[in-house]
């Protein structure tokens, strides 16, 4: 993006180079930015710093990496040196003397003194910091996506910080690009007292907001454990009880128990909010999905979940509704028992109805879509995932917020990101299902699908150059899955454009890291 139109060189004199961070520290000074911006609100920013400081446009590139590195500066150096990690570039060795090795993640410094690795590798490591010589944003995006890191410092040309900027963002994780004097990709040099001087960076009243995704996931993974679920839904013993404990037991990713607890936590008042106080209402929440979990199947005719036959395959029919109804009230039990007060008890029973009504209306026009195929369209299929998904999403941060007494603002954001990640939620089942599925072509056009309304609605000129019915076919079918998958990252995007306006930056790290999961899971 703003790399493409702009010199990538960084200014090639310390003297300039200092004066433009004092520039744009100033400037940064006076302007609250909630952590993450997009590279797009970063790009703004740029842009009034050059018009302001009347700076050439071909410094922009630059001025946008330093707006990043103020906005990150404060959370880098509340992070622990053993929690960062400094990312150099292989072009700074020597390439004519170097003798290192190379693995899997990189260059191996063999310390011979020819270039500017060794010194800085030893400095960095003895404060405690892992460092990697390796080229490229994979490496980045594969350690946060395993929580390897909650800091990065990254030496490289600034086309390579562009992006590497996107996991970072993606993964809310704090980060300082130092940019090289020499983009020949060969014995580039960079500024090494600028790295001394982001490498020392610590301040212990400093804080980095970014949340411990894999403890807390690891927190309300412990409340779905048999015993603890038994403490809340079994309170007669019963058969059907049991069979509702084992359901909510089975797998799935508990994304909605832990949007609900994150968002909780990000918002709460209190130094440390009581797990036990939440955890009626995450499993309230979950309770309620999966409830429609079970419903959802038998009107699908589905026959396994989580690798297993569905509760409706095992039970029967009847003894499955069953179990989904009571999991329902069991949902409205449980916040009507929580330690919430009358007021937020009220506000979450009024929010969990009228999702649950908003899902079954989405559910209920799907059901009667499948019965007139000829009428499935895009805006259509929109629709009923907006209705459909996108409430359980809501339900749990808006509990989340309400039980942290958070402002009608905030929550309001909130439903315009649910909104917006429910579709694209959705919109990659369908890509999934579109992957996995063995049945015909003329089968999958008429489910309810945005890639199966893209494949009719496809214009027949994309269609007809092929030389067979069945090339044509495919064609139709690979052009449907291209554009379903630009659409799901627009709405991708529209989830995370809702966010610029929040206030916590906890919060907007918390939904960001969720958002690159839910769409973008690693491989397992």
């Amino acid at each position: 993006m703003i790399m493409e139109s702009y010199n990538l060189m960084a200014p090639p004199d310390k003297e300039t180079r200092d004066a433009l961070r004092r520039v744009v520290h100033e400037y940064c000074a006076n302007h609250t930015m909630i952590a993450p911006l997009s590279l797009a609100e970063l790009d703004a920013h740029a842009t009034r710093i050059l018009e302001q400081a009347a700076l050439r446009p071909t410094l922009k590139a630059f001025i946008t990496v330093l707006v990043g590195n103020e906005m990150w500066g404060n959370a880098v150096a509340g992070t622990p040196y053993e929690r960062r990690i400094l990312l150099l570039p292989q072009c700074l060795k020597s390439s004519k003397a170097c003798r290192a090795e190379f693995d899997a993640l990189g260059l191996l410094c063999a310390e011979c003194g020819q270039c500017s690795i060794s010194p800085i590798q030893r400095e960095a490591e003895k404060l405690g910091y892992v460092v990697l010589v390796a080229e490229g944003s994979t490496t980045v995006s594969a350690l946060l996506a395993r929580g390897e890191a909650d800091a990065v410092i990254g030496v490289s040309c600034l086309q390579a910080l562009e992006k590497s900027f996107r996991p970072l963002t993606a993964h809310a994780v704090p980060g300082i690009g130092i940019p090289l004097l020499r983009n020949e990709c060969v014995d580039t040099v960079v500024d090494l007292d600028w790295i001394r001087e982001v490498l020392n960076l610590r301040d212990t009243t400093q804080t980095n907001n970014r949340p411990d995704l894999h403890e807390l996931r690891r927190e309300v993974n412990r409340w779905f454990e048999p015993d603890s679920l038994k403490s809340l839904l079994c309170p007669s013993g019963s058969t059907t009880e049991a069979i509702a404990t084992e359901w909510m037991h089975k797998g799935g990713k508990r994304w909605r128990p832990l949007l609900a607890t994150g968002a909780y936590r990000a918002l709460c008042q209190e130094e440390k909010p009581a797990s036990e106080t939440f955890q009626m209402l995450a499993v309230a929440v979950e309770c309620f999905h999966k409830a429609s979990l079970i419903h959802d199947d038998i009107e699908d005719e589905d026959d396994n979940r989580y690798g297993e036959q569905t509760l409706h395959r095992q039970y029967g029919l009847a003894v499955a509704l069953n179990v989904g109804d009571l999991l329902i009230g069991e949902g409205y039990r449980l916040i009507a028992e929580s330690r919430a007060s009358p007021d937020q008890i009220r506000e979450m029973m009024t929010v969990a109805a009228i999702g649950h009504r908003t899902l079954c209306i989405g559910q209920g026009e799907e059901l009667l879509l499948r019965q007139q195929p000829e009428q499935i369209s895009v805006p259509a299929v929109l629709e009923i995932f907006r209705r459909k998904t996108a409430p359980a999403f809501d339900v749990a941060l808006q509990v989340g917020a309400i039980a942290a007494n958070c402002d009608q603002a905030t929550r309001s954001i909130l439903a315009e990101f649910s909104n917006a990640i429910g579709i694209a939620y959705q919109i990659r089942d369908d890509l999934e299902d579109h992957a996995a599925d063995s049945d015909s072509s003329a089968t999958r056009e008429f489910r309810p699908s945005v890639l199966a309304a893209l494949a009719r609605e496809l214009p027949l000129e994309e269609i007809q150059p092929a030389d067979s019915a069945s090339t044509r076919e495919k064609r139709r079918w690979v052009a449907a899955e291209q554009r379903t998958r630009e659409l799901m990252q627009h709405y991708e995007d529209a989830a995370l454009q809702t966010l610029q306006p929040l206030q916590q930056s906890s919060l907007k790290c918390l939904l960001y890291r969720i958002t690159t999961l839910i769409l973008h899971p690693p491989p397992p």
